[in-house]
């Protein structure tokens, strides 16, 4: 008994050692290594049975793979040769329960190579375990290994906006492979929004004749961008063909990915309605729009049946090229305004007894669930269409965190996760200074990792529902393929990994071990990857009574070398060895990067800090701030600290409606020939630059003289994010300051938020 107990726990003991070491992702659920390898060779043939279409599929693909892994030209033959020295490849009969329908065993032996799955994707899976592990080495051998794999959730998906930038046919084929090479499954495609329609709609010509194409305004920031008043313009645009959708289809089902098309409605469809006006409330024609559009007021008109007509028309054409099992209809973000004043909305209601606009929204996609249904289809959408009351056959995306996505849940309903606190690829994954141009926040390779899909309060029959995860790029910023690769790589690596593995076996060293390799395979593909996870980032903290500031460096890289520099020069092999946080005492810009094999990873973060005459001073504020944008706290604006042109950075004090006016005690008289004070704009979040800065002196606390202002020059409708500094000079001598920055007010005439307070955002008043 003692004996077989010890072989059970080697064995456990072994499985756990070498998961850590296979040099695959996403991790297998369980590996067992033997000695030994398996050499491919010129004679190695590929042993399998063919006797469909997707079988041969899975010849062509296997074959391909290997010729990319091991340069070889495998033969294929059937599975009656001899085994010894090939790769013989079965399809399990019966049916195994374990692996489902894309689970796999990958059998590695010193003479022959075993490969089992219940379905051709699950052949497809363990060949693509096979690929990585012939990528890892350079020998063309393979570990001997025994190796069973299944995902842990169904849905493993990539959405990719086409709207508003639109991606060619051969980068759609590229976005395919990266979702099978992930042994992802579901590519979301999003073919309509306000700045475009995408795709051909034979009874509908004008939805791509007009409504794919807009004034093109690529030179402007996405929300400066206004809508022409003529139709004479430059455009930008394009659409797919209805052969170009059936060839990508047939593409991603080879690769056993489902592409699941997203029609909008009933907002986000400008471009519909651009086309056809009259399916509106208004009728009014509206301009595609060229840029950002906030609120979205003109929307499809819920009382015609005009609108329901050509909907069906719509759908039953894009059910025609899609074979998929769900229709994503979105249902976001419509503001019903237009549905409050129109007559035959209200008409709507009133025969329907529905008692707001919530509930008519509610009718709207319950009436497109029932045609979807009728036709054999599922219907999914964004979570706001839980608002108003919900068949329990749809399914809901959770975008919005994971609050509705556990209601749903909750109230039987199947549930993709995809909230934007982890899921949203358009949000900056490293420092701004150093990355493209991102919509805003911050969602880091690590972040992305760490994220579990189903919500600790589900039972476990709840969390059933939750059928797996995707990653959505809204693409606004991302005007070509390549900045969506730099957007979705490796991120959508350590995505892959949540949603295929176990949870239990997720370690975020061992993964980043395995990253290593992972750049070098796609460095082979030529894929435009992003390193921000080598990104050296200085954590500051101000010792207020020796006004010195001590910094800690830190990377999500793993067991890192940081080398770093303090006067200014870019970091390489020979700068200083970060070993522990270090102080400054004069005005410094810290540059630091991870160094490996001699060679920085990134490009150096350089943050400057600054050591002026007013740093850790006494200051009080006439107005608070916002709770939720307090920056470090008390000594927020005198602490040697500015902020990112990410407003949520933590290092920014927000004031909604208010100015600023802060008073600073400096200690004791002091000469001085400068104040300045950093703001920022970001009119998409209501953050705009304040009008004046109003810089006054005192001697003692009380009386105070003026001694200068300086005035914003910036355009309200400015749309970049941007910041500025605001500086009075003037030469002078005194102990208390008082700095008044004057916001805006009110968001301005034209703006989505007009007539509503206006943010400032202020960062460090530094007097030198």
């Amino acid at each position: 008994m003692k004996k077989q107990f010890l072989a059970i726990l080697l064995s456990v003991i072994s499985l756990g050692v070498f998961a850590q070491e296979i040099d695959v992702i996403p991790q297998p659920v369980s590996v067992i290594k033997n000695s030994g390898n398996f050499k491919l060779t010129e004679n190695t043939n590929l042993l399998f049975n063919v006797t469909s279409s997707s079988e041969k599929d899975f010849v062509d693909l296997a074959t391909s793979l290997i010729q990319d892994g091991a340069g070889l030209t495998l033969q294929h033959k059937n599975s009656s040769a001899n085994p010894e020295g090939n790769i013989l490849v079965q399809i399990n009969n019966p049916f195994n329960s374990e692996l489902g329908t894309e689970g796999y065993k990958l059998s590695i032996k010193n003479d022959r190579v075993f490969l089992y799955a219940n379905t051709t994707s699950g052949l497809f899976y363990g060949m693509q375990t096979i690929w990585q592990l012939l990528t890892a080495n350079s020998s063309n051998s393979l570990p001997c290994m025994e190796i069973t794999d299944y995902p842990r959730f169904g849905w493993r998906g990539m959405h990719l906006d086409v709207s508003r930038h639109f991606m060619p046919v051969d980068f759609i084929y590229k976005y395919i492979d990266y979702i099978a090479m992930h042994k992802m499954n579901v590519f979301h495609w999003h073919l309509v929004d306000d700045q475009g329609w995408r795709i051909e709609i034979k009874k509908y010509p004008k939805l791509t004749e007009i409504g794919a194409f807009r004034a093109d305004r690529e030179n402007l920031d996405w929300n400066s961008r206004k809508t022409p008043i003529k139709g004479n313009e430059a455009k930008y645009g394009g659409f797919y063909s209805q052969e170009d959708v059936k060839a990508i289809v047939a593409y991603a089902q080879k690769k056993h990915v489902t592409v699941i098309p997203e029609i909008e409605m009933p907002a986000h469809v400008m471009s519909a309605l651009a086309a056809y006006p009259e399916l509106s409330c208004t009728g009014e024609y509206q301009a595609v729009p060229p840029g950002g559009v906030w609120p979205i007021t003109h929307i499809f008109c819920a009382g015609k049946e005009e609108t329901f007509n050509f909907l069906e028309d719509v759908l039953s054409e894009v059910m025609e090229l899609f074979p998929s099992t769900y229709i994503h209809i979105g249902g976001d973000e419509a503001t019903k305004t237009e549905w409050e004043k129109c007559e035959l909305c209200q008409n709507r209601m009133k025969q329907e007894s529905l008692k707001d606009e919530h509930e008519l929204q509610a009718y709207f996609i319950k009436r497109i669930e029932k045609f979807l249904n009728k036709n054999g289809r599922q219907l999914i959408g964004w979570d706001e269409i839980l608002e108003g009351g919900l068949n329990p056959s749809a399914t809901i995306m959770s975008w919005r965190g994971s609050g509705p996505g556990t209601e749903a849940a909750k109230l039987g309903h199947d549930v993709v996760m995809t909230p934007t606190s982890h899921c949203y690829f358009d949000y900056y994954q490293g420092d701004p200074s150093l990355e493209p141009k991102a919509f805003g926040g911050k969602i880091t390779l690590k972040k992305v990792y760490h994220y579990e899909p189903v919500p600790e309060n589900l039972t476990t029959e709840e969390a059933k529902h939750i059928i797996g995860a995707q990653a959505n790029i809204w693409t606004e910023q991302m005007p070509n393929g390549k900045h969506v690769e730099y957007m979705i790589m490796p991120r959508m690596t350590a995505l892959s990994e949540v949603l295929w593995s176990t949870k239990e076996s997720r370690d975020w060293g061992n993964f980043s071990k395995r990253m290593e390799t992972q750049y070098q395979r796609f460095e082979k593909l030529g894929i435009n990857f992003a390193t921000s996870a080598f990104q050296v980032a200085a954590t500051p903290e101000l010792d207020s009574k020796s006004k010195a500031i001590k910094i800690a460096l830190s990377t999500e890289a793993w067991q890192p070398e940081i080398r770093y520099t303090t006067d200014g020069t870019e970091p390489n092999a020979n700068s200083t060895l970060y070993t522990k946080p270090f102080k400054i005492t004069e005005t410094t810009t810290v540059k630091a990067v991870v160094v490996k094999n001699g060679k920085p990873m990134s490009k150096a973060l350089a943050t400057d800090f600054y050591i002026h005459k007013a740093i850790a001073g006494e200051l009080s504020l006439k107005y608070p701030n916002s709770k939720s944008y307090n920056s470090t706290g008390k000594f927020a604006l005198v602490d040697g600290i500015k902020g990112s042109k990410n407003h949520a950075d933590g290092n920014w004090k927000g004031f909604n409606g208010d100015d600023l006016v802060a008073t600073i005690d400096m200690g004791d008289s002091k000469s001085f020939s400068s104040v300045k004070i950093g703001a920022l704009q970001n009119v998409g979040s209501y953050i705009f630059y304040p009008t004046q800065l109003i810089v006054e002196s005192s001697d003692d606390g009380q009386n105070f003289k003026k001694l200068g202002t300086a005035k914003n020059k910036v355009s309200v409708y400015d749309g970049a994010t941007q910041i500025q500094d605001l500086e009075v000079k003037k030469k002078a001598k005194a102990r208390y300051l008082r700095v008044t920055v004057k916001n805006l007010g009110l968001c301005p005439k034209g703006h989505a938020g007009e007539g509503s307070p206006a943010w400032l955002f202020v960062d460090e008043i530094v007097v030198e």
